[in-house]
């Protein structure tokens, strides 16, 4: 867009996000310019977060390179049981669904990045045309 108020750069996604500080830049990049597709400066203050929370999901989608494993993010979501001896986990079905199905529900920036696109992209639509009925004795509209 070419009267963008706000720009997101990597170093942004990379404050917000550390996990992504391994991930090159350009690629980074790449998928803020995409978020634009999605997201303009009517968001307000919104606009970074959207742009940046869309990157993140893409990147985490697409499976770029960089992304940090979390080694100590302790119990990985959905898990709903663990043995350690003959090594006997049980995943959340719903949650296995979930990641992969795709969609934004695939990654909790993808989840974040939802919440904002139906906050400025709800409402109503109006589907069809209706065609006016005029009135016989004025010829005006008559709806």
């Amino acid at each position: 867009m070419a009267d963008q108020l706000t720009v997101a750069t990597p170093a942004d996604l990379k404050m917000r996000y550390p996990a992504f500080d391994a991930v090159d830049d350009a690629r980074v990049q790449y998928w803020l310019t995409d978020a634009d597709r999605y997201v303009n400066d009517s968001w307000g203050a919104d606009a970074d977060p959207g742009r940046i929370d869309y990157a993140a999901h893409q990147l985490v989608v697409t499976k770029a390179p960089g992304i940090a494993d979390g080694e100590d993010i302790g119990i990985p979501a959905g898990v709903t049981r663990f043995r350690s001896a003959s090594m006997d986990v049980a995943i959340s079905e719903s949650v296995a669904n979930r990641s992969l199905s795709g969609g934004w529900d695939a990654t909790i920036y993808g989840q974040a990045f939802a919440v904002l696109l139906r906050r400025h992209n709800g409402g109503p639509r109006l589907v069809g045309y209706v065609e006016p009925r005029f009135d016989v004795f004025g010829g005006y509209p008559c709806w």
